[in-house]
């Protein structure tokens, strides 16, 4: 548990915005022993802020990380799959017109393709992730199935519910279909999540038949892709997250 507090200690202080707000108080502190440096830092800081608001260089981050393309129709039907893993992403606690937790934006739409290949195919669809930071209320496994049982009429669901990262969504997912002979899945997570998953998954010895989800697509409007916006701010998040997770996994794992 400490470690995960660590971790997202550090991320909020590297990654925007938090990245910025570090450098324009490094270059504040300097203000009085080094201006020159200090209005450096200082022009440094809002430029990048500038740059990484724009869905220009939020689009180019993202696509990065999208190296497995959308399944066809006729993949789908011709792969070897034996199942369909759905990864967690994030929870509606306490959702008042709800009266209980759900999926968040995030997970609704992995679920959404995982039941859309749950259609296409009659595949049993397994859901990984337990608590993170909050113990309290249902695992995420649990909102997820508890969706697809109330917004998609499928009742069957394998719960796979104490993971906290993606790496032991891998791990307690193998262990799992382990148990049902199962060696090949279908493997549902954002497209830009799907490189350091398929890959971690891989590692513990499943096939893996990337079915990746929500991509993003670069619009053609040069006026709005130069226009700083927080959605754009929040993509350079994702993408820089993603490509720094990458490589900590290839390191660690």
């Amino acid at each position: 548990m400490l470690e995960l507090y660590i971790t997202n200690f550090i991320k909020s202080l590297i990654f925007p915005p938090g990245g910025f707000l570090l450098l324009l108080l490094f270059g504040l502190l300097l203000l009085k022993s080094r201006p020159l440096m200090a209005k450096r830092i200082l022009w440094s800081s809002l430029v990048l802020a500038y740059l990484f608001s724009t869905p220009l260089l939020s689009g180019l981050l993202i696509q990065q990380t999208q190296a497995f393309p959308a399944l066809t129709e006729k993949e789908i039907k011709q792969a070897s799959a034996q199942a369909i893993v759905v990864l967690s992403a994030s929870r509606y606690k306490n959702a008042p017109e709800y009266g209980v937790d759900t999926v968040g934006n995030n997970t609704l739409a992995r679920l959404r393709y995982g039941a859309y290949l749950h259609r296409q195919t009659g595949l049993p669809m397994l859901v990984s992730g337990g608590h993170v930071l909050d113990h309290e209320g249902y695992s995420l496994a649990q909102v997820m199935a508890n969706s697809l049982r109330d917004d998609f009429q499928i009742e069957t669901v394998w719960l796979e519910d104490n993971s906290r990262t993606t790496a032991e969504n891998a791990q307690l997912s193998k262990q799992l279909l382990a148990g049902k002979n199962i060696e090949t899945v279908f493997l549902v997570t954002h497209a830009s999540h799907m490189p350091r998953a398929a890959s971690i998954f891989e590692q513990q010895g499943l096939q893996v038949v990337a079915a990746p989800t929500r991509f993003y697509v670069m619009q053609d409007n040069w006026f709005l892709l130069l226009l700083p916006n927080a959605g754009a701010m929040t993509d350079s998040y994702v993408g820089l997250h993603e490509l720094a997770g990458q490589l900590w996994y290839k390191l660690r794992y």
